[in-house]
């Protein structure tokens, strides 16, 4: 079946423009709760994900290092609620992209998007560019359904808890890594289907 989907705008990163698109959404859907009547997730926790990053882009502006990777983990944390609530809409818009735009977020074009489990990802990399900068490039296959690109990293044999970054683009620039250290990474489309489908791990050293 041909259906437009809600989607978000590759740029929305992880700054303002990601605050603008998560107002719009509590926004819309509030003013058209007679159509969504039970969000999931609820508007007061989308609200509540806002002002926490709100809060969080203010205290990062004074590039406290700490302060901007609690920015970044709150961008993550909204940007999952958006996805979630993404989920919601489209079972309420039924391809309707009228409704799609009714709850603030952008229609897809209308592709024939598969059923199921996403793909497993593949051909994911991860690379030093600039030496010295504590930061590697990682990058993986696009996939065209995908909503969201779920990359996550830890320490090499840290038993860490891994550290995800949600991006709708399929690629992401991580920064703030320990020198001399080496990292694994993995990835994992999110799309219709909200069940994780892991790439294969590759690792790198932060030189």
């Amino acid at each position: 079946m041909i259906m437009a989907k809600p989607t978000l705008s590759s740029k929305i990163g992880t700054g303002a423009k990601l605050l603008q698109y998560a107002e719009t959404v509590l926004a819309k859907t509030t003013e058209n709760a007679s159509i969504f009547a039970e969000p999931q997730p609820s508007l007061a926790e989308l609200e509540a994900a806002i002002e926490q990053f709100r809060t969080s882009m203010t205290e990062a502006s004074f590039r406290d290092m700490r302060q901007v990777v609690l920015k970044n983990q709150h961008a993550t944390a909204l940007k999952e609620i958006l996805y979630n609530l993404s989920l919601y809409v489209e079972t309420v818009a039924q391809g309707d992209p009228a409704i799609v735009l009714a709850a603030g977020f952008i229609p897809s074009k209308q592709l024939h998007e598969p059923v199921g489990l996403s793909p497993k990802p593949h051909d994911l990399r991860a690379e030093v560019r600039d030496a010295g900068t504590q930061s590697v490039h990682v990058r993986v296959r696009a996939w065209k359904f995908a909503r969201y690109y779920q990359f996550e990293f830890r320490k090499l044999q840290s038993g860490e808890e891994w550290t995800r970054i949600l991006s709708t683009r399929s690629k992401i620039h991580v920064t703030d890594l320990d020198y001399l250290q080496e990292y694994e990474f993995r990835v994992s489309y999110l799309g219709s289907d909200p069940a994780l489908n892991y790439s294969d791990t590759v690792r790198c050293a932060v030189v």
